[in-house]
Protein backbone atom coordinates (compact mmCIF):
# COMPACT_ATOMS: atom_id res chain seq x y z
CA UNK A 1 0.00 0.00 0.00
CA UNK A 2 2.86 2.41 0.85
CA UNK A 3 4.44 1.81 -2.55
CA UNK A 4 1.16 2.55 -4.28
CA UNK A 5 0.85 5.74 -2.26
CA UNK A 6 4.29 7.03 -3.28
CA UNK A 7 3.72 6.13 -6.92
CA UNK A 8 0.40 7.95 -6.92
CA UNK A 9 1.92 10.94 -5.16
CA UNK A 10 4.71 11.10 -7.74
CA UNK A 11 2.24 10.94 -10.58
CA UNK A 12 0.12 13.68 -9.09
CA UNK A 13 3.18 15.89 -8.60
CA UNK A 14 4.14 15.41 -12.25
CA UNK A 15 0.60 16.28 -13.29
CA UNK A 16 0.56 19.39 -11.12
CA UNK A 17 3.86 20.54 -12.63
CA UNK A 18 2.49 19.97 -16.11
CA UNK A 19 -0.52 22.16 -15.32
CA UNK A 20 1.85 25.00 -14.48
CA UNK A 21 4.54 24.53 -17.10
CA UNK A 22 2.72 23.42 -20.25
CA UNK A 23 0.80 26.72 -20.71
CA UNK A 24 4.02 28.66 -20.13
CA UNK A 25 5.92 26.56 -22.65
CA UNK A 26 3.22 26.85 -25.32
CA UNK A 27 2.89 30.62 -24.93
CA UNK A 28 6.66 31.00 -24.80
CA UNK A 29 7.10 29.13 -28.08
CA UNK A 30 4.45 31.32 -29.74
CA UNK A 31 6.38 34.38 -28.52
CA UNK A 32 9.69 32.94 -29.77
CA UNK A 33 11.24 32.72 -26.33
CA UNK A 34 14.18 30.60 -25.32
CA UNK A 35 13.43 26.96 -24.48
CA UNK A 36 16.16 26.86 -21.85
CA UNK A 37 14.15 28.82 -19.31
CA UNK A 38 11.45 26.17 -19.20
CA UNK A 39 13.99 23.57 -18.06
CA UNK A 40 14.72 25.86 -15.14
CA UNK A 41 11.01 26.02 -14.45
CA UNK A 42 10.98 22.35 -13.49
CA UNK A 43 13.62 22.90 -10.82
CA UNK A 44 11.82 25.93 -9.43
CA UNK A 45 8.39 24.31 -9.44
CA UNK A 46 9.63 21.21 -7.60
CA UNK A 47 11.14 23.42 -4.94
CA UNK A 48 7.98 25.39 -4.28
CA UNK A 49 6.69 24.73 -0.77
CA UNK A 50 3.19 25.46 -1.97
CA UNK A 51 3.41 22.53 -4.34
CA UNK A 52 4.26 20.13 -1.53
CA UNK A 53 1.45 21.46 0.64
CA UNK A 54 -1.10 21.21 -2.14
CA UNK A 55 -0.01 17.68 -2.98
CA UNK A 56 -0.39 16.57 0.62
CA UNK A 57 -3.86 18.07 0.81
CA UNK A 58 -4.90 16.36 -2.42
CA UNK A 59 -3.47 12.96 -1.56
CA UNK A 60 -4.10 12.80 2.15
CA UNK A 61 -3.62 9.16 3.14
CA UNK A 62 -3.33 6.10 0.87
CA UNK A 63 -6.86 5.12 1.78
CA UNK A 64 -8.29 8.26 0.16
CA UNK A 65 -6.45 8.04 -3.15
CA UNK A 66 -9.35 6.48 -4.97
CA UNK A 67 -11.65 9.41 -4.17
CA UNK A 68 -9.35 12.32 -5.03
CA UNK A 69 -10.71 14.67 -7.67
CA UNK A 70 -8.40 15.78 -10.47
CA UNK A 71 -6.85 19.16 -9.62
CA UNK A 72 -8.07 22.16 -11.58
CA UNK A 73 -5.61 23.69 -14.08
CA UNK A 74 -3.38 26.34 -12.54
CA UNK A 75 -3.79 29.76 -14.11
CA UNK A 76 -0.90 32.04 -15.04
CA UNK A 77 -1.80 34.32 -12.14
CA UNK A 78 -1.68 31.39 -9.74
CA UNK A 79 1.69 30.37 -11.13
CA UNK A 80 3.00 33.90 -10.58
CA UNK A 81 1.69 33.88 -7.02
CA UNK A 82 3.45 30.58 -6.39
CA UNK A 83 6.71 31.95 -7.76
CA UNK A 84 6.41 35.08 -5.63
CA UNK A 85 5.90 32.91 -2.57
CA UNK A 86 9.02 30.92 -3.48
CA UNK A 87 11.08 34.06 -4.10
CA UNK A 88 10.02 35.54 -0.78
CA UNK A 89 11.76 32.59 0.82
CA UNK A 90 14.68 32.53 -1.68
CA UNK A 91 15.19 36.13 -2.89
CA UNK A 92 18.57 35.37 -4.46
CA UNK A 93 17.33 32.55 -6.70
CA UNK A 94 18.11 33.71 -10.27
CA UNK A 95 16.23 30.81 -11.86
CA UNK A 96 13.09 31.78 -9.96
CA UNK A 97 13.38 35.43 -10.99
CA UNK A 98 14.01 34.38 -14.59
CA UNK A 99 10.86 32.30 -14.70
CA UNK A 100 8.91 35.10 -13.05
CA UNK A 101 10.12 37.51 -15.73
CA UNK A 102 8.96 35.09 -18.42
CA UNK A 103 5.59 34.68 -16.73
CA UNK A 104 5.07 38.44 -16.38
CA UNK A 105 6.01 38.86 -20.04
CA UNK A 106 3.37 36.34 -21.05
CA UNK A 107 0.88 38.16 -18.86
CA UNK A 108 1.59 41.47 -20.64
CA UNK A 109 3.11 43.04 -17.50
CA UNK A 110 6.36 44.47 -18.88
CA UNK A 111 7.23 46.69 -15.91
CA UNK A 112 7.06 43.71 -13.55
CA UNK A 113 8.98 41.58 -16.06
CA UNK A 114 11.74 44.18 -16.28
CA UNK A 115 12.03 44.24 -12.49
CA UNK A 116 12.28 40.44 -12.36
CA UNK A 117 15.02 40.37 -15.01
CA UNK A 118 16.78 43.11 -13.08
CA UNK A 119 16.96 40.78 -10.08
CA UNK A 120 18.58 38.12 -12.28
CA UNK A 121 21.17 40.59 -13.58
CA UNK A 122 22.09 41.67 -10.06
CA UNK A 123 23.01 38.06 -9.29
CA UNK A 124 24.21 37.01 -12.76
CA UNK A 125 25.25 40.17 -14.66
CA UNK A 126 26.23 38.22 -17.80
CA UNK A 127 23.02 36.20 -18.11
CA UNK A 128 22.13 36.70 -21.77
CA UNK A 129 18.48 35.65 -21.47
CA UNK A 130 17.95 38.20 -18.70
CA UNK A 131 19.71 40.91 -20.73
CA UNK A 132 17.44 40.30 -23.71
CA UNK A 133 14.35 40.02 -21.51
CA UNK A 134 15.16 43.27 -19.69
CA UNK A 135 15.71 45.15 -22.95
CA UNK A 136 12.50 43.90 -24.50
CA UNK A 137 10.44 44.62 -21.39
CA UNK A 138 11.93 48.10 -21.09
CA UNK A 139 10.92 48.92 -24.67
CA UNK A 140 7.35 47.80 -23.94
CA UNK A 141 7.19 50.00 -20.85
CA UNK A 142 8.19 53.09 -22.84
CA UNK A 143 5.49 55.04 -24.65
CA UNK A 144 7.63 55.26 -27.80
CA UNK A 145 8.75 51.58 -27.56
CA UNK A 146 12.32 52.59 -28.31
CA UNK A 147 15.25 50.39 -27.33
CA UNK A 148 17.68 52.88 -25.89
CA UNK A 149 20.02 53.57 -22.99
CA UNK A 150 20.69 50.55 -20.82
CA UNK A 151 18.51 48.35 -23.03
CA UNK A 152 20.67 49.07 -26.08
CA UNK A 153 23.86 48.37 -24.15
CA UNK A 154 22.50 45.09 -22.82
CA UNK A 155 21.59 43.90 -26.32
CA UNK A 156 25.05 44.77 -27.65
CA UNK A 157 26.59 42.82 -24.76
CA UNK A 158 24.20 39.90 -25.26
CA UNK A 159 25.01 39.65 -28.98
CA UNK A 160 28.71 39.65 -28.12
CA UNK A 161 28.41 36.93 -25.48
CA UNK A 162 26.10 34.78 -27.62
CA UNK A 163 26.60 35.63 -31.31
CA UNK A 164 23.95 33.08 -32.31
CA UNK A 165 21.23 34.36 -29.99
CA UNK A 166 18.41 35.01 -32.43
CA UNK A 167 16.29 37.21 -30.18
CA UNK A 168 19.25 39.38 -29.22
CA UNK A 169 20.18 39.92 -32.88
CA UNK A 170 16.60 40.69 -33.89
CA UNK A 171 16.10 43.27 -31.14
CA UNK A 172 19.55 44.78 -31.59
CA UNK A 173 18.79 45.29 -35.28
CA UNK A 174 15.52 47.00 -34.35
CA UNK A 175 17.36 49.28 -31.93
CA UNK A 176 19.94 50.19 -34.58
CA UNK A 177 17.16 50.84 -37.09
CA UNK A 178 15.41 53.13 -34.59
CA UNK A 179 18.65 55.09 -34.22
CA UNK A 180 18.81 55.39 -38.03
CA UNK A 181 21.98 53.33 -38.02
CA UNK A 182 20.71 51.46 -41.06
CA UNK A 183 23.99 49.86 -42.20
CA UNK A 184 24.48 48.48 -38.67
CA UNK A 185 20.92 47.16 -38.61
CA UNK A 186 21.42 45.45 -41.97
CA UNK A 187 24.67 43.87 -40.80
CA UNK A 188 23.04 42.63 -37.58
CA UNK A 189 20.05 41.13 -39.36
CA UNK A 190 22.29 39.51 -41.95
CA UNK A 191 24.04 37.77 -39.05
CA UNK A 192 20.62 36.54 -37.97
CA UNK A 193 19.45 35.21 -41.34
CA UNK A 194 21.63 32.04 -41.51
CA UNK A 195 20.31 31.03 -38.08
CA UNK A 196 16.69 30.96 -39.26
CA UNK A 197 14.62 28.50 -41.22
CA UNK A 198 14.50 30.22 -44.63
CA UNK A 199 10.85 29.25 -45.08
CA UNK A 200 9.74 30.56 -41.68
CA UNK A 201 7.66 33.69 -41.11
CA UNK A 202 10.48 35.10 -38.99
CA UNK A 203 12.97 34.74 -41.86
CA UNK A 204 10.57 36.50 -44.22
CA UNK A 205 10.07 39.32 -41.69
CA UNK A 206 13.83 39.77 -41.31
CA UNK A 207 14.29 39.88 -45.09
CA UNK A 208 11.60 42.58 -45.35
CA UNK A 209 13.25 44.66 -42.64
CA UNK A 210 16.60 44.39 -44.38
CA UNK A 211 14.99 45.59 -47.60
CA UNK A 212 13.44 48.56 -45.79
CA UNK A 213 16.80 49.46 -44.22
CA UNK A 214 18.53 49.21 -47.60
CA UNK A 215 16.01 51.65 -49.08
CA UNK A 216 16.73 54.06 -46.24
CA UNK A 217 20.46 53.78 -46.95
CA UNK A 218 19.93 54.30 -50.67
CA UNK A 219 17.89 57.41 -49.96
CA UNK A 220 20.73 58.95 -47.95
CA UNK A 221 23.43 60.47 -50.19
CA UNK A 222 26.98 59.24 -49.82
CA UNK A 223 26.12 55.97 -48.01
CA UNK A 224 26.12 52.35 -49.13
CA UNK A 225 24.37 49.42 -47.53
CA UNK A 226 26.47 46.40 -46.56
CA UNK A 227 26.67 43.89 -49.39
CA UNK A 228 25.61 46.35 -52.10
CA UNK A 229 29.04 47.33 -53.40
CA UNK A 230 30.10 46.16 -56.88
CA UNK A 231 26.54 45.05 -57.61
CA UNK A 232 26.71 42.18 -55.12
CA UNK A 233 22.99 42.67 -54.40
Amino acid sequence: MTTVFYLAAGAMLAFALALLLVPLVRQGRRDGRSRGIFALAVVVAIALPIGSAALYMLVGTPATLGGVEAPKPMSLDQGIEALLAHLKEAPDDPEGWMLLGQAYGMGKQPAEARDAYGHVLRVLPDNVAAMVGWAEADSLVRDDHRIDGRAFGLLERAATLEPANQRALWLLGIAQFQKERYPDAIATWERLQPLLDPDSNVAHAVAKQIAVAQKRVAAAPGTTAPGTMDGSR
